[in-house]
């Protein structure tokens, strides 16, 4: 059975949807958590909803300052840091021809940059306690849909590649680091698409994932845990996709 018992995470994006459902299990099984996020009253009650054991630390992870108070934070908190998961994430819907690049940018501030900073500040407690990271990537990083979203592509194909390379060069620091890359997961993050979709379309796009129905941030969360986890000591430099098996079809 995968336990968490004495270990500290850190779950950015951590206050709905993917992350707020990783931090859910993982403190049913045994870990303290922090989540953190960029609005304190989303935090706030989120920590409320998850018990002891939480604790909610705003914070940008574009920001390099609020980066280093949030881990600071938690390892004065918890005293160690056992596990990072990077899920904090935007998202754009714009072709490149319609793409402004100051929205680029804002984009890759968050799903690129914001990773690199987290690993940044995180590793020297993370080598301490021979942890993991797991990023949390898209399937998207392989497989663009109609190149209507080529920022976010781009930034979580950015994920997949930061995943490797943490991975070669801090292994034989005892530090593991890999992806999880899921497929559709209606959440807060892209409620607009799912919402404006209608009943028809909705059934169409289930209907090309071979299992027959969308993903729930419980299936991401699950798979987070399980890369995180010792029963996954051996794996490493892993993008694994969680896509009800769309990108074998």
């Amino acid at each position: 059975m995968i336990r968490f018992d004495g270990k500290a995470m850190l779950v950015t994006g951590g206050t709905a949807g993917i992350g707020l459902a990783t931090a859910r299990l993982a403190l049913e099984l045994g870990a303290r958590v922090a989540v953190a996020g960029r609005d304190p009253a989303r935090g706030r009650g989120a920590a409320a909803g998850l018990g002891d054991g939480a604790l909610f630390i705003e914070a940008d992870v574009a920001r390099e300052e609020d980066v280093r108070r949030m881990v600071a934070g938690v390892l004065e908190r918890f005293g160690r840091l056992d596990v990072l998961v990077n899920n904090a994430g935007l998202i754009r819907r714009r072709p490149v021809l319609e793409e402004e690049p100051e929205g680029w940018d804002h984009l890759m501030a968050t799903n690129l940059r914001g990773v690199f900073l987290c690993c940044r500040y995180a590793l020297p407690a993370l080598i301490a306690s021979r942890g993991a990271i797991v990023n949390v990537s898209s399937r998207l990083a392989f497989a663009s849909a109609a190149g209507r979203t080529p920022a976010y592509d781009a930034s979580k194909a950015g994920v997949a590649a930061l995943t490797r390379s943490l991975a070669v060069r801090y292994g034989p620091d005892g530090v593991r680091c890999n992806a999880v890359c899921p497929g559709f997961v209606p959440t807060d993050l892209n409620r607009d698409s799912w919402e404006a979709w209608t009943p028809e379309h909705r059934a169409q796009v289930i209907q090309t994932y071979p299992l027959r129905r969308l993903g729930t941030p419980e299936d991401a969360a699950r798979a987070i845990l399980f890369l995180a986890s010792d029963a996954a000591s051996w794996i490493s430099g892993a993008a694994l996709l969680v896509d009800g098996g769309l990108s074998a079809a």
